[in-house]
């Protein structure tokens, strides 16, 4: 069986987008754990491979330089001048072409033979174990990428507003990177695609359209590409964090609602609702858990409170869905350059139970304020029968929330 020890290892790294909806800078140059950037986090997968010959970087042009000084002297140490940062193109097949014909004009590289491995530059939590792994199977099968089941049910969404298909979850999967092909054909199709004029999001849909079939094997959960700034954010749980200056801003609010309960009204909980005689009585839909987390956010943000921007005289908010007003929150306070590192929160209700409910809520929350669920926290509580909490006519919430300036 072959093995990709014996065979030539080339790497291309794509880091040449524009990172505009990432914010105020380049994602790829972002810190995370121990001060090391996203991008040189992102190549840790490969510099160890026994048979790397070569590894591309792509960068906008004019930033080579940039993205060469955020990698760490480890990093160049360990490639040495197996290491080109070059100018990338204006779409992904552009940029992944140009990397490929540079490795292409390395004089003395065994091309007949390599295998090249395809990796997001904004994917800094890959492991060395997936990139054996995508190369052992490219070797083997002539193209590989990495997939992962979809934990949400997909759609597919038609003019108007109306989802046209329900494609079952089961026979679906999100590609990861980094992919692997075998050099020359992966060359060949993509100057191909590049004469035909196809463009692509993903690498294996041009080996699939110029060569032919793609082998896949499990991905891993934690390799999350970075977008946003909050997705810096979604990797707490794992044993990656994100390094943060000392001089940076951290803020904590704290949020707490209580709502009377009625005949005729849903009971609401954190965008949820839980089957019950009684409901909160409220201007909107009375939302207890989730106003008192838009509290906590506006507090540490120092914005003002729920009533400040979603007034109950107001008849726009009559009824409102309160998970709306937690997004429009969540947006807010990003907009104002923060964003949520943990919400803490606890509901006193002395009936129903909420126990059953507990994970369906945090995926709510998590939901509405962009979130991960691994970073929010939820209570139940009774006050045994003190005072009209105690005693079933209300329920009341209390909520904590961290914020760090993006």
């Amino acid at each position: 069986m072959a093995s990709p020890r014996d065979e030539p290892i080339l790497v291309v790294v794509t880091a040449a987008g524009s990172s505009s909806r990432f914010g105020s800078h380049k994602k790829e140059l972002a810190k995370i754990e121990a001060g090391e950037s996203v991008l040189d986090r992102a190549l840790s997968p490969f510099i160890d491979m026994p048979n790397l010959e070569a590894l591309v970087i792509t960068a906008p042009a004019g930033q080579e330089e940039e993205l060469r000084a955020a990698l760490s002297k480890a990093t160049l140490s360990k490639v040495g001048k197996r290491l080109f940062i070059v100018a990338g193109g204006q779409s992904r097949r552009d940029s992944v072409l140009c990397g490929l014909e540079t490795l292409a004009a390395i004089p003395n590289l065994m091309l007949a033979k390599a295998i090249v491995l395809v990796h997001d530059g904004a994917r800094p939590w890959a492991s060395s174990s997936l990139a054996e792994r995508v190369a052992h199977a490219t070797v083997e099968r002539g193209a590989a990428i990495p997939v992962v089941p979809l934990v949400d049910t997909p759609k597919e969404l038609g003019d108007g507003g109306t989802v046209l298909r329900h494609p079952s979850r089961t026979s679906l999967g999100a590609a990861q990177t980094p992919q692997g092909f075998q050099f020359c054909p992966f060359l060949a199709a993509q100057r191909q695609a590049r004469i035909d004029g196809i463009d692509c999001t993903d690498d294996a849909e041009i080996w699939d359209r110029y060569v032919g079939p793609v082998a896949f094997i499990p991905g891993e959960s934690e390799n999350k590409k970075i977008t946003y700034q909050s997705d810096l954010m979604k990797n707490s749980s794992s044993p990656h964090h994100i390094a943060r200056s000392k001089n940076e801003s951290i803020r904590i609010g704290q949020g707490w609602d209580l709502h009377r309960l009625v005949q005729g009204r849903k009971l609401m909980i954190g965008g949820i609702a839980v089957p019950n005689e009684l409901g909160e009585e409220a201007h909107s839909d009375g939302d207890v858990l989730l106003h008192a987390a838009i509290d906590a956010l506006l507090g540490a943000a120092a914005l003002g409170d729920i009533g400040t921007h979603f007034p109950p005289t107001d008849e726009k908010w009559h009824n409102s869905d309160s998970r709306d007003l937690a997004r429009r929150t969540s947006a807010l306070v990003q907009a104002n350059g923060w964003i949520p590192g943990n919400l803490d929160c606890t509901v006193i209700l002395e009936s129903p139970k909420l126990g059953p409910w507990r994970e369906h809520i945090r995926g709510s929350l998590a939901e509405c304020f962009n979130m991960p669920v691994g970073s929010i926290s939820f209570k139940a509580k009774t006050k045994e029968g003190v005072d009209a909490t105690g005693e079933g006519r209300a329920i009341e919430a209390y909520a904590i929330v961290t914020l760090f300036r993006i």
